[in-house]
């Protein structure tokens, strides 16, 4: 896909959320989109990230760079913006991650009533297999692993042996105990020289998640309500009489 490359280096911008409110149903994914900054406009460029600590030559790509990547006319997100994440030249793997703090919410997690919603579109060039995979582990409060999740990846079968992304999804509950979220967005090489990695429209949103009773459920409370009710209004009616 790609032929020359120069000299690079990593650029590194830390992505951890510590200390912050982790509202519920919206994003907490930082810069999902890689739209915060500018895509690179060749195979050869590793940009700046925002939110993120990057490993490798990790970048994020313009959708108008052409030479082979993904275009607005390529299998992706309807309202992709102007960039993706990529590989990234001359390497195997590269890595992006966050985490997030979501202990504010610690008492309903603990309830078993946060729930999660994971997303992102997921892809790669042509008939190669370099892939993109999101990773996301729970922590407790000694940010040992509690259980972890992921998405990806999209196999070039999967695409039609098409340049492009596919949208994943998976969901669940917040382990008991969990107090943080790591997330990991991880681009492997396979064929080629450049990583063809890629991702874009990440996003983690929690939601409280609390059991609703069954209608069945509701409709016997209400009764039961309304026998104690009617019993208590005739309370003053009722004789006992002794039988002889």
């Amino acid at each position: 896909m790609k032929k020359i490359f120069l000299p690079f280096f990593t650029a590194i911008a830390f992505g951890t959320i510590q200390g912050l409110a982790a509202p519920l149903n919206t994003n907490l994914i930082l810069n999902g989109d890689a739209e915060n900054g500018i895509g690179a406009s060749d195979d050869q460029s590793i940009v700046s990230i925002p939110n993120w600590s990057t490993f490798g030559s990790f970048t994020v790509v313009a959708y108008s760079a052409g030479n082979g990547f993904p275009i607005n006319a390529s299998p992706g997100p309807n309202d992709r913006g102007l960039n993706f994440f990529a590989g990234g030249p001359n390497n195997t793997n590269s890595s992006a991650q966050q985490t997030i703090d979501v202990s504010s919410n610690a008492s309903n997690i603990d309830l078993g009533r946060i729930s999660f919603n994971l997303s992102g579109f997921f892809g790669g060039f042509s008939t190669q297999d370099d892939h993109a995979i999101l990773q996301t582990s729970f922590l407790d409060p000694t940010n040992s692993i509690l259980a972890s999740t992921a998405l990806g990846p999209v196999t070039p079968t999967d695409r039609a042996d098409n340049t492009g992304l596919l949208p994943l999804t998976r969901s669940g509950f917040l382990p008991v105990g969990t107090r943080a979220i790591e997330v990991s967005l991880l681009m492997s090489r396979f064929d080629g020289i450049y990583n063809d990695g890629y991702a874009d429209n990440l996003s983690l949103i929690l939601h409280n998640s609390a059991p609703v009773p069954e209608p069945s459920t509701i409709w016997l409370c209400i009764a039961g309500f309304l026998l104690i009710g009617l019993f208590r209004g005739k309370r003053g009616h009722f004789k006992l009489t002794r039988q002889p």
